[in-house]
């Protein structure tokens, strides 16, 4: 435990770079500056036609559109930022083999990138959440806020974990390989209306977000529902989330261990 604390702590100040702390800015600017440009949009629409929104379309818009900049755009973005490119750093820094000579470096390295990467997520998206919540005017404002911080904090290290590994297996085009991953899988998989959805972070996602959100009743029993969220309870989803993230973890710490990484670019593709 104390090589992972030590580990933790070099890797969260070796990552405070003044690029890094600007995509922080960025991506917990993201959820605010949609939320400001979607009041000025209903303002806008409230001036033509004198009609105030119904209460229950407030909250599903409000709920969805938080839904998808925060726990899907902003954590899955941050995550990708700093565990898609763990290996490659150390790669291109040449400390790999120092590593792989220290008993249980390799681990405690990605374990403590893991840990970094899923601070930096959930932070930008707490932010986020935070700032942007008090500028909806949703009547369960409350509900919306404590739902998408508990999905952030399902998301953030539930994507850190698939990009870590990622990362490991395609060190040198590890970036290209994640957002590769997050369109293919994620978005066009995950809504793909088969069981094999059941195995992507969006779908446990989507299926929490129906039962913790103030949703509208129309978009929970809508065909394009029926097979894009699960019906199992949320600890059954909580557990699903946990135990894909802790494989994710154990299969990139396992195939680290076990791969033979050399400083020639074209031996790593």
């Amino acid at each position: 435990m104390n090589a992972l604390q030590a580990t933790f702590r070099y890797e969260l100040r070796k990552s405070i770079t003044a690029g890094r702390v600007l995509w922080w800015f960025v991506l917990a600017a993201l959820p605010v500056a949609i939320t400001l440009l979607s009041r000025w949009v209903q303002n806008q629409q409230f001036k033509q036609t004198l009609q105030t929104p119904d209460p229950a379309t407030l909250d599903s818009f409000w709920s969805l559109l938080l839904y998808v900049t925060v726990p899907c755009v902003s954590c899955a973005m941050s995550a990708l930022l700093t565990a898609g490119p763990a290996v490659a750093t150390e790669l291109e820094q040449r400390s790999w083999i120092y590593l792989a000579t220290r008993p249980h470096g390799i681990t405690w390295l990605l374990l403590g990138k893991f840990l970094v990467a899923t601070i930096w997520a959930f932070t930008a998206a707490t932010a986020g959440t935070l700032i942007a919540t008090a500028l909806i005017n949703a009547p369960q404002r409350t509900q919306i806020l404590s739902g998408i911080l508990t999905l952030a904090a399902l998301s953030a290290p539930a994507y850190s974990a698939v990009y870590l590994l990622l990362g490991a297996i395609f060190p040198r085009r590890s970036m290209v390989f994640c957002v590769m991953y997050t369109g293919g899988v994620e978005v066009i998989l995950g809504s793909f209306p088969a069981i094999i959805n059941r195995i992507t972070v969006q779908f446990r996602l989507r299926s929490l977000l129906v039962q913790w959100l103030p949703l509208d009743d129309t978009i929970r029993n809508s065909s394009a529902m029926e097979y894009a969220v699960g019906t199992s309870s949320p600890t059954t989803h909580i557990t699903a989330i946990a135990t894909l993230t802790l494989a994710f973890v154990i299969a990139a710490i396992t195939l680290t261990r076990f791969r033979e990484f050399t400083s020639a670019t074209e031996t790593d593709l």
